[in-house]
């Protein structure tokens, strides 16, 4: 499983951008949950980020081929060396990991766990149950532009 192009460019900004922020670097946890906010936030401006879909795991949303990439800093902060790399949604990503990069993984997971498109594919299954279920992109755009409207 590799990650596209665009997923690999935005996951990679994202962990750069951290850094710069916060002087440090996010785990696999949270740089899962800060790409989902940037792909819900993202589409509900109409445009996708990449064409990964999330699945409704039970630490919240996951992409598998993005968990994979990182899995072997399990709760740890990504360490690799990461070049920034060329993206065209720098200033939106810098906007998504400032306001949500404060949180750590943990938090991140819980507020998810609040939101529509994640208890909505997951169904009827118990918070500690195991899922592969996808959290639909309509599910993101919907919820995501509904946010949107409650903050401007």
């Amino acid at each position: 499983m590799r990650l596209s192009k665009q997923l690999e460019n935005v996951s990679k900004a994202i962990i750069c951008l951290y850094r710069e922020l916060f002087d440090e670097s996010p785990s696999p946890m949270k740089l899962q949950k800060l790409c989902y906010y940037a792909q819900g936030y993202s589409l509900a401006e109409k445009e996708e980020l990449f064409p990964e879909d999330f699945q409704a795991w039970q630490h919240g949303p996951v992409i598998p081929e993005l968990y994979y990439q990182y899995q072997h800093f399990q709760w740890r902060q990504i360490s690799d060396d990461i070049e920034p790399p060329k993206c065209d949604s720098l200033e939106f990503l810098r906007d998504i990991v400032s306001a949500y990069g404060r949180y750590d993984g943990a938090a991140l997971s819980t507020m998810t766990h609040r939101e529509q498109p994640w208890f909505e594919a997951r169904g009827d299954l118990g918070e500690l149950e195991g899922s592969t279920e996808i959290i639909s992109k309509d599910a993101l755009r919907s919820y995501f532009t509904s946010r949107l409207k409650v903050h401007a």
